[in-house]
């Protein structure tokens, strides 16, 4: 009997920790009444140049004659690579409409996904009406940057100066994604990053043997912290937090001062609940 119940609750378990799978009828997303065209294309080979893109969809939506509403959505393995690409291709500009050609493009980016909307430039589309289309789909999260960055330490940070890191970080090839943000006080100027999530030691360890590693002079050394050189008077530390997250410092700073910045953001990543 005992044998039994164990088996069971180890099918439970297993059940639980199943991914499950999204699944969207496309054909069953209107926008404001309107049902879209037949003709829904849903790419699960898209473009390889975009980093971690899974799939994309495109849909039509016969608004009236003259003007049909296209709908572009960008899937993403997870939701710090399409932040990644729409903070850093160059492609978007927020809520702020983009004239291409004769037409107007709107974007808006919700958690993995990232919808282009294409319509008459002659004709308003209205912003809640758009985002009340985004909240159909699943997981759907709107705007700004996600809660890991409140784990970043507050003061003196430089407005505009947020990054996401997916390909390199501090200039070397990154084995893990990063979100980065710069400082700036008087003339003092530096940057801290914290991995997006549980980061493997290996892979830690990899990212790490590519940077310029330097001995330095005025602070004790600890162990599981690498003290590197990113450029000219740039001097930098890095560690995998215990439990897996990993922070790191660097700029334009004697060693003291960036020590003493170093072991403020360790505090504030480890104590995160995010």
């Amino acid at each position: 009997m005992f044998c039994l119940v164990v088996c069971i609750v180890a099918l439970l378990l297993c059940a639980c920790e199943k991914k499950v799978e999204e699944h969207v009828d496309y054909s069953l997303i209107c926008y404001n009444d309107v049902w879209p065209m037949d003709d829904i294309r849903v790419d699960e080979h898209p473009n390889t140049d975009i980093k971690a893109l899974e799939k994309q969809i495109d849909l039509r939506y016969p608004m009236m004659i003259g003007d049909t509403l296209d709908v572009s959505i960008l899937e993403f393995k997870r939701d710090v690579f399409a932040l990644d690409y729409y903070i850093n291709s160059g492609r978007f500009q927020g809520i702020v409409p983009i004239l291409r050609g004769s037409f107007l493009e709107q974007s808006i980016r919700s958690g993995a996904r990232i919808f282009i909307f294409k319509h008459d430039s002659f004709r308003r589309y209205e912003r809640s009406d758009l985002e009340n289309y985004v909240r159909q789909f699943p997981n759907a999260r709107h705007g700004g940057f996600p809660q890991e960055f409140l784990s970043l330490p507050f003061e003196h940070r430089e407005p505009g100066h947020t990054s996401i890191q997916t390909k390199y970080f501090i200039g070397v090839k990154a084995y893990f994604p990063v979100l980065a943000q710069s400082y700036r006080d008087s003339d003092l100027q530096w940057n801290v990053a914290r991995s997006w999530d549980l980061v493997e030691e290996n892979d830690f360890l990899a990212w790490g043997r590519q940077l310029n590693i330097v001995q330095p002079r005025g602070v004790y050394r600890e162990a599981s912290t690498l003290y590197f050189n990113a450029g000219e008077g740039v001097n930098g530390m890095a560690t995998r937090l215990p439990g897996g997250r990993v922070v790191a410092v660097w700029g334009y700073l004697d060693w003291t001062d960036l020590e003493r910045k170093f072991f403020t953001a360790s505090d504030r990543v480890y104590g995160a609940r995010y």
